[in-house]
């Protein structure tokens, strides 16, 4: 295994010299591609002008920007010369920003755009460390401004610099830090945690194992690189084995992208998968009844099968045969919405939804379950390609240990693990302990043929007032399943029942209520009228229906505004920021429990 990243690109691009290594859209909305020759040459040239500007290793530079070709070149150039890679989420406010630049330290930071570079601008007499600040696309910005254009840099390849760079490099080992990644905070304000070489290229050389990626493997990179899961499963596994990466123009073209890029392995998380079946799924609903009866029809038979193979069952001919004929007429279109070529679809982040996850199987894609954190670099488990195991995250990964600790908390050991907390020794100890075992917060348990199966969090489990534990996200899961909710928070800690906040599919809801003849102009008001609560109650009662009463909610209140981004109750990862929500709609969430104690539960708004 290659010491450090840099190594393990370096020996990549000398293998794989002519060949596209990134593909980007360009002004005429067509891709592009960069190979790796090309690369290597622009990250010399910006490690050299990082230098001229008196970066050194050890030296910590901020990249704020949403991916691109840029992005890569930066962050490899960075590692080149032995600085730290600081990388910034382009959705987080202002303050957040600055907390992470001072508290890193940073000297230098690459920033996307004239927005980003505003953002910059208006913390930057609260960040006196930060003294350079370097532009991807200086389009709109004043050449009068205090910035360093990314274009210039890529040229400095030319310019002279010390001989002393050139010995720095053969200074930097696996044990040196690579990045500090502050994790999104979804219960508190965000940590740095510091992963060296040695934790990223392990990781990334275990995952090109267990997804089987060679050169021949193409992805597309949407998710954003600031999170680990895309920055080692999407980005470094495929460099290193000499893959291609194309980045999507943006969020709003990843259908569009896909076709044309026609990727072999997609790295995902379960929000976007979700989005993607309920918007194909709405469109099969309101498809004619001829096509309707064919999906479902297919989906059936495709089960059957699915179910039957998985059981080593004999599969009758009358079945295989159908099978075959659905496959062609039914799941083959489906697949061409992915490209047609895709052969693996990772999924991890969180939990995915199980129904999701079955029907896309059996409509042929390739769909496996990971399970990691920012602090292991990310993967401590994932299904195998040819071991794939529906409802687990399969096995540990080459050299990384798995173990159940107290309160059934899932603990890992092994290369991939963090150095600690960046300037924060107390919660470093807290995190690992002193034999070397990662404390993740999370629950789980192994099945009789050792997959890891997540059951919850422990920060986020519920314990009610009688003493019940309920993990809130797979009841949450269950919820969203209904066409009628976008989004659902469950609430009870230390209370005698669950509640919770919902945010309903507006379109869904508006259709539902033009069908009734009721008025639409205000939605708002929509949601306080009688019918719009009787048909959310019922979609709660019809998809916890196999849950116990005591974990099933007794009052709920609907939202008119949803949780994004941009708001701040989802961390740009897309989780629920539940503390938050619960600040936000502290007054809501008493409102709930004094209708259950005077005797009127129920929905609310």
């Amino acid at each position: 295994m290659s010491q450090t990243i840099y190594d393990s690109f370096r020996q990549a691009a000398a293998l794989h010299s002519g060949k596209v290594a990134l593909m980007f859209k360009n002004t005429h909305n067509e891709y592009e591609g960069i190979t790796y020759s090309e690369l290597s040459e622009s990250v010399t040239g910006v490690a050299a002008s990082l230098v001229n500007l008196g970066i050194e290793k050890g030296d910590r530079v901020g990249i704020f920007s949403n991916n691109r070709p840029e992005w890569a070149i930066s962050d490899l150039a960075i590692l080149k010369l032995g600085g730290i890679v600081v990388p910034i989420y382009r959705t987080l406010p202002a303050s957040s920003v600055s907390l992470i630049l001072n508290d890193s330290g940073a000297k230098l930071i690459f920033v996307e755009n004239a927005a980003p570079f505003a953002v910059i601008d208006t913390i930057r007499e609260e960040i006196p460390g930060l003294a350079h600040t370097v532009v991807f696309d200086p389009s709109g910005l004043d050449a009068q401004r205090d910035f360093l254009r990314f274009s210039a840099m890529k040229g400095d390849i030319e310019k002279p610099i010390d001989q002393g760079f050139f010995d720095n490099l053969a200074q930097i080992t696996r044990d040196d830090p690579a990045t500090i990644v502050y994790t999104s905070g979804t219960t508190g304000e965000p940590k740095g945690a510091v992963l060296s070489h040695e934790n990223i290229v392990s990781n990334a050389f275990s995952a090109i194992r267990r997804f089987q990626i060679s050169s021949e493997d193409v992805t597309l990179s949407y998710l954003p690189l600031c999170h680990m899961f895309e920055r080692t499963c999407g980005y470094y596994t495929f460099l290193f084995a000499g893959g291609r990466i194309a980045y999507a123009k943006d969020m709003t073209t990843i259908v569009e992208d896909v076709q044309t890029i026609q990727p072999t392995i997609l790295i995902a998380v379960p929000r976007i998968i979700e989005k993607v079946y309920q918007a194909v799924e709405k469109r099969v609903l309101e498809s004619s009844l001829i096509r309707r009866r064919l999906v479902f029809g297919a989906i059936r038979t495709l089960n059957q099968y699915a179910n039957r193979k998985y059981k080593n069952l004999k599969r009758p001919l009358a079945l295989r045969l159908k099978r075959s004929f659905y496959d062609e007429v039914v799941a083959s279109k489906f697949r061409k919405i992915a490209g047609g070529r895709l052969r693996l679809l990772v999924s991890g982040g969180a939990a995915l939804d199980r129904r999701i996850a079955k029907t896309l199987y059996v409509l042929g894609f390739n769909i496996v379950e990971g399970y990691g954190l920012t602090e292991t670099a990310p993967v401590v488990c994932c299904c195998a390609v040819e071991d794939n195991r529906l409802a687990t995250v399969g096995k540990p990964l080459d050299g990384i240990e798995v173990t159940i600790g107290e309160n059934d908390e899932i603990l890992v050991r092994g290369p991939n693990v963090m150095r600690g907390y960046f300037n924060k020794p107390e919660d470093t100890a807290d995190a690992i302990d002193q034999e070397g075992w990662f404390h993740t917060g999370d629950q789980g348990r192994f099945d009789a043929s050792g997959n890891l199966i997540i059951t919850g969090r422990i920060k986020e489990l519920i314990v009610t007032s009688y003493g019940k534990n309920i993990a809130p996200v797979p009841i949450e899961s269950m919820i969203v399943r209904s066409g009628y909710i976008e989004q659902a928070v469950l609430y009870g800690d230390g209370r005698k029942c669950i509640t919770a906040l919902i945010v309903p599919a507006r379109d869904a809801i508006e259709k539902y209520a033009q069908e009734l003849n009721i008025p639409v102009a205000d939605y708002a008001d929509l949601l306080e009228h009688e019918a719009i609560e009787q048909l959310i109650s019922r979609e709660l009662e019809r998809t916890t229906a196999e849950l116990p009463s005591y974990a099933r909610v007794k009052a709920f209140t609907m939202l008119p505004e949803g949780f994004t981004v941009d708001n701040y109750l989802l961390t740009p990862t897309l989780k629920l920021r539940r503390g938050k929500i619960m600040e936000r709609y502290r007054r809501e969430i008493d409102s709930m429990y004094q209708h259950i104690e005077s005797g009127s539960a129920g929905g609310s708004r």
